[in-house]
């Protein structure tokens, strides 16, 4: 399962836990131990040593082992992901201190930042598990309802030995126990393997409190997680806030799986009982509110979920296209673009005018739209702006205006 395995030391007893239980781990055949001197500082003798000691005990353990060491002056996570990748690892392996695993994802800690952006899986260890239970003896899984990828049959199945899991659920607000009984239960038929019995749990709160807390009640060897489940999976966050928030406060080994989860994109115009759905949006943008009778708002949704619109509205003497946002967490992933493709392709046939942040005059040139002074805006569209009193640029705003051309994509 993990054949080419990571471990970065700093050549701490925090870092050796990992070494001295690697043999646990799957499947592993090489281990590259990668150490980075800070400056031009050479190895000293005593880390020397530290290093042969924790090469003989990989070896020890029935895996080859190869010693990288390197003078990195700038940034070390980044060396040892272009290391990763470069080698092609499947399991990039950390030691942490205790409790918990790092307060802060966003710290500047090495294992924080390496959990962040690691492409692929990542296995923490504590320190305080050095003489834990096996390592795949009681698995911790929790789980959205989602169907549960092919990586995580794999790993109950292939994992080696015997042993049982527990598949836990925080239920969501909305969703009935009877509905979330029925759906576990069909989830344990998919997981269960005969060397394996995988039992269920349902809790409620919050997710990641939970399940930090429900593995020390269960007394997990180790909790299991997708790095992004599917409620940040529309956005473009490359760590998922649960598994992010889970540890920060997991005081047992935590495997981090780099999933693929594939989104389901659709970008159409809103029916007007849908337009709750925008306002919603819109909460964090000037609480804009639309009228069925004069707008026209188009959405990208997904995972049925709506992430992203765009308005077009009927003035007196004008149509106006305002509204184009996309909340900070589905930011990156291009869903403004899908929402103005929809917008302008449907209401290529009018001259459209809008009020443009001066940032943004270049993306939405790319729709057509040219840079017109304050005097060619409609009346009641130009009102809007009013107060800038003849200063729209004191406001940051552009007006534009796109003629009725043929739209391309």
């Amino acid at each position: 399962m993990f054949p080419e395995v990571l471990i970065p030391t700093d050549l701490s007893e925090t870092s050796a836990t990992m070494v001295e239980r690697i043999g646990e781990v799957p499947g592993v055949r090489e281990v590259i131990l990668f150490h980075a001197l800070r400056g031009s500082t050479d190895l000293s003798p005593a880390g020397e040593e530290a290093l042969n000691r924790m090469k003989e005990t990989v070896q020890s353990q029935g895996c080859t082992a190869r010693v990288v060491v390197e003078e990195v002056k700038t940034d070390i996570p980044a060396r040892i992901l272009q290391i990763a990748r470069e080698n092609n690892v499947d399991l990039i392996a950390i030691g942490v201190r205790d409790p918990g695993l790092f307060r802060n994802l966003f710290s500047g800690n090495i294992a924080a930042t390496l959990l962040r952006d690691a492409v692929v899986d990542v296995l923490i260890m504590p320190q305080s598990a050095r003489n834990g239970p096996p390592l795949w003896a009681r698995l911790l899984v929790p789980t959205d309802l989602a169907d549960p990828a092919p990586e995580i049959r794999t790993l109950l199945r292939d994992s080696g030995g015997v042993g049982g899991a527990l598949l836990l659920n925080v239920m969501e607000p909305g969703r009935t126990e009877q509905e979330v009984a029925d759906r576990l239960a069909a989830i344990r038929v998919e997981l269960a393997t005969p060397s394996r019995e995988v039992e269920v749990l349902t809790r409620t709160g919050d997710p990641a409190r939970t399940i930090c807390a429900v593995a020390e009640e269960f007394e997990a060897s180790m909790v299991v997680m997708p790095r992004i489940g599917r409620r940040d999976a529309a956005g473009a966050a490359t760590l998922g806030s649960v598994t992010g928030a889970v540890a920060t406060c997991v005081k047992r080994p935590l495997l981090v799986l780099a999933i693929p989860i594939h989104v389901q994109i659709e970008t159409r115009e809103l029916r007007s009982e849908e337009f709750r759905l925008a306002e919603e949006i819109w909460v964090d943008y000037h609480g804009l509110k639309a009228d069925p009778k004069t707008d026209r708002i188009f959405g990208v949704f997904a995972d049925g979920r709506l992430v992203s619109v765009a308005r077009c509205r009927r003035h007196p003497d004008g149509y106006e296209v305002d509204g184009v946002f996309t909340p900070i967490r589905f930011r990156g992933r291009g869903y403004a673009r899908r929402a103005m493709n929809a917008l302008v392709e449907a209401c290529q046939h009018d001259t459209l005018y809008m009020h443009a942040v001066r940032e943004l005059v270049d993306f939405y040139g790319q729709y057509g739209f040219v840079s017109i002074p304050e005097s060619d805006l409609p009346p009641t569209i130009w009102e809007r702006y009013a107060f800038a009193m003849g200063e729209m640029e004191g406001v940051n705003v552009q007006p534009m205006r796109r003629p009725p051309v043929r739209f391309i994509q």
